[in-house]
């Protein structure tokens, strides 16, 4: 019989947990598991995996925002629990994780799966939300089976001291380990940038944790040192106009460029001189792993976790630093990384044996 896991996602788009989940979905015999996925209305437009789920045998249920209405949020993903076949949960949300949980076992669910995929939620430290925060954290802690986190700091932030599981999120490094000056080329040509420019990339949701505002504050810097600098940025989100402002107001159009989402991640690393996140949190991002699987030089935000060291050029900056501080050490050679054996535990074949056992297949 083939065994049911519903992902409780919120959205399907090109981050790093869904892209980790959809590599895991396309490895696993599905035969004996198929994967299902719980987004909110809000995000139904954002489509960048559904016809490959429905493809694969998934099924995509839509649901509510539990921002906009918790109590009928509650009420669709109850009625859903008890109306589909789902044999496992496998909760990715962070903050409200424990509501899916909880659902999920007084429905008879027995496996119940918590993944932590950051170091904290984001939602502030007003009294009321350390309340909720703290209620949400016992309910998930209470009603979960498995604890799986992507890197230890991940894990503590969510689970404190209770024991859990690290699972690396997993990439076809394959796709990334052979960088070549032919393809770099033509992917910026392709991108309308000069093949002497100096390019610096960031890959992330438009939204506040992912703080580009910060970056193209640090650009402006960077413009100082080298002249014939880029800076761009892969992803989408509610900031787009507020960055695409700011870029105009800096008079940075042509130097600044905001991507959109896209599907070839690995030919645009590939272009890239430096790497950069300024992200305000961050568990372990996949597409630090990425970058480093492509050899980049990395420059990230001392929020991130540590554990994403896994090459020798990644340096940590505070973001109390000047602007002028990272500008400078993003553009201080060397730019050149090296593949290492540490990166192979994130190949994806390595995290599917894992998840195999923790689906129990």
């Amino acid at each position: 019989m083939v065994k049911r896991v519903l992902h409780f996602q919120g959205r399907m788009g090109l981050g790093g947990a869904e892209t980790f989940m959809m590599n895991l979905y396309r490895k696993m015999d599905r035969s004996k598991v198929q994967f299902d996925f719980l987004i909110y209305k809000d995000f139904v437009s954002v489509k960048d995996y559904h016809k490959e789920v429905e493809k694969l045998g998934g099924r995509i249920f839509v649901v509510t925002n539990p921002k906009k209405n918790i109590f009928k949020y509650m009420l669709e993903v109850n009625r859903l629990l008890k109306e589909e076949k789902v044999d496992i949960v496998h909760n990715e949300v962070y903050f409200g994780g424990g509501i899916n949980l909880w659902l999920a076992k007084i429905n008879g669910i027995s496996k119940r799966i918590a993944h932590s995929h950051a170091t904290e939620d984001g939602k502030g430290n007003s009294f009321m939300t350390r309340i909720v925060r703290m209620i949400f954290r016992k309910l998930l802690l209470a009603n979960a089976t498995d604890l799986l986190a992507v890197s230890n700091e991940a894990g503590e932030s969510l689970f404190g001291k209770r024991e859990y599981v690290i699972v690396h999120n997993g990439i076809d490094l394959s796709k990334y380990d052979s960088p070549d000056n032919v393809s770099k080329k033509k992917k910026l040509k392709e991108l309308g940038l000069d093949n002497d420019s100096f390019v610096i990339g960031n890959i992330g949701r438009l939204e506040s944790q992912k703080n580009q505002a910060f970056l193209i504050d640090v650009f402006v810097e960077i413009l100082r040192l080298k002249k014939n600098s880029k800076l761009i940025i892969v992803g989408e989100g509610s900031l787009r106009r507020s960055l695409e402002k700011k870029i105009n107001d800096y008079g940075l159009t042509n130097s600044v460029f905001l991507l959109g989402e896209r599907n070839d991640i690995p030919e645009i690393l590939n272009t890239l001189d430096v790497f950069v996140m300024t992200s305000l949190y961050e568990g372990l991002p996949m597409v630090g792993i990425e970058a480093q699987a492509s050899q980049k030089k990395l420059v990230l935000s001392n929020k991130i976790s540590k554990e994403t060291e896994l090459t020798s050029n990644v340096t940590f900056l505070s973001l109390n630093s000047p602007f002028s501080e990272w500008a400078r050490v993003i553009c201080s050679e060397p730019f050149e990384n090296c593949f290492t054996d540490a990166l192979k535990k994130y190949d994806v074949a390595y995290t599917l044996e894992q998840m195999k056992k923790v689906y129990d297949i």
